[in-house]
């Protein structure tokens, strides 16, 4: 009989780490784009809520600005940059009835998706969510 020698442990530490790091790091970047995406969901419902509810166009505006800059913060994107667009359906977008728009867009940089020669793959990915709400018809001073 031949004496064998085994590294089995050796090998199963090998692979386990080949495949244990990418899938550590595809769950991680998963979760960010989550995260971003709650985070832009919570951003947009709030803001146009705050801004049909503010007193004046500038108000609301800065309300959303804060609201945006607090939520992106409170989870923990703070490499993300919020951009907001406001859409009206009216030229008063503070006028009774008047259905207001706010639009979320998130960048989110992918930091643990390597990049490998030849391969071409975007370091950051934007996640956008919108809200609609109508300014309501028995508000006061419009």
């Amino acid at each position: 009989m031949i004496a064998e020698r085994g590294s089995a442990s050796l090998e199963f530490i090998a692979a386990s780490i080949a495949l244990l790091v990418p899938i550590v790091a595809l769950t991680a970047t998963t979760s960010e784009i989550a995260s971003a995406t709650f985070a832009a969901t919570t951003a947009a419902r709030h803001g146009v809520r705050a801004f049909t509810q503010a007193e004046s166009t500038s108000v609301g505006l800065e309300q959303v600005r804060a609201i945006t800059s607090l939520i992106i913060d409170d989870h923990g994107l703070t490499d993300s940059t919020p951009e907001w667009e406001l859409d009206c359906s009216r030229r008063n977008c503070l006028q009774r009835g008047s259905r207001v728009t706010v639009t979320v867009h998130l960048d989110v940089p992918l930091r643990f998706i390597p990049a490998l020669p030849g391969i071409d793959i975007a370091s950051r990915v934007t996640v956008s969510r919108s809200a609609t709400a109508r300014v309501s018809l028995t508000a006061v001073n419009r």
